[in-house]
């Protein structure tokens, strides 16, 4: 009996060994790792990447009818709209508009504005981007008593003291804002397909755009758009006057311009004078290539 109990004490604690063996052996084994397809390995390290929203960008548009978007037949605002669409879809960038353009405004009514008017200055202030129309009127009011016979004395007077008036101008812009790029577009002469004889005025624009240049040029970061390439000569046809210019009256220049309206494509036939959709969509394409050539200016 003591044999047989002794054996069965032994297997006892043989038994508890065996146990205490297997638990400590589950303990330390390490587990098998599931494995995973490489589909669910790419979905658990995927980082998902919020998209990038790009800067609004602020286009504030300063100048006189040209700006206004007198003649557009669309509403569009002339250039203003149209280039700040281009931005948007060349860039991807928002872009948000203050239009400033008031019909009838020299450069000396112009550069008031910038002077007093708080909101065109704050406005001013956060502009990425600056457009100006400018020396149109200016023009306009050397030529309305001498459009026939414009002489070199009366350009060289108007141009001078334009030139004052748009140096004044830059500098109350820049006061307001002194690194956002200057988009400045230059006159033209709506006038030449219908009277291309009367070269007083073509010498003229030729001057204001030589002074806008000149300014431009003074001052960092402004650029010269040039309107008078684009608007001036519409299709290339010009009217053959079979009488003087100087012997027609008020009545025959009008029948003149209404029986040779389409002449000139960019031009609106309401007053021969400001563009058409057309027309503002070449302005527009200018300032473009302006704008594009120095996105640095303004992406900054």
């Amino acid at each position: 009996m003591k044999k047989i109990r002794q054996l069965l004490i032994d297997l006892g604690i043989f038994a508890g060994v065996l146990l205490v063996v297997f638990i400590v052996w589950q303990l330390l084994t390490p587990r098998p790792m599931k494995v995973r397809s490489h589909q669910e390995s790419v979905q658990k390290t995927k980082v998902v990447q919020p998209k990038k929203v790009k800067k609004t960008l602020h286009l504030v548009a300063v100048g006189d009818s040209l700006t206004h978007g007198v003649g557009d037949e669309q509403n569009k605002e002339g250039y203003v709209s149209r280039i700040a669409a281009k931005i948007k879809t060349e860039t991807d960038h928002p872009v948000a508009t203050e239009n400033y353009g008031v019909t009838g405004d020299t450069s000396v009514q112009i550069e008031k504005r910038v002077r007093t008017q708080p909101t065109l200055q704050a406005n001013l202030k956060k502009a990425d981007i600056i457009t100006l129309t400018v020396g149109g009127n200016d023009l306009m009011a050397v030529l309305q008593n001498n459009f026939l016979d414009l002489d070199q004395k009366q350009i060289t007077a108007g141009q001078k003291a334009y030139q004052t008036h748009l140096m004044t101008l830059f500098r109350q812009i820049r006061q307001q804002n002194p690194t956002a790029p200057i988009f400045v577009m230059g006159v033209y002469n709506p006038f030449y397909v219908y009277f291309p004889e009367i070269t007083g005025m073509s010498k003229a624009v030729t001057a204001w755009n030589k002074t806008v240049k000149e300014v431009a040029n003074d001052f960092e970061s402004a650029y010269y758009i040039n309107s008078d390439r684009l608007l001036t000569h519409g299709d290339g046809h010009y009217v053959k006057q079979t009488k003087s210019l100087a012997k027609m009256d008020s009545s025959k220049l009008q029948k003149t311009l209404a029986e040779n309206e389409h002449l000139n494509p960019y031009i609106s036939d309401d007053d021969h004078f400001h563009p058409n959709q057309k027309g503002y969509q070449l302005i527009t394409n200018a300032f473009w290539q302006q704008m594009n050539a120095h996105q640095k200016d303004w992406t900054k």
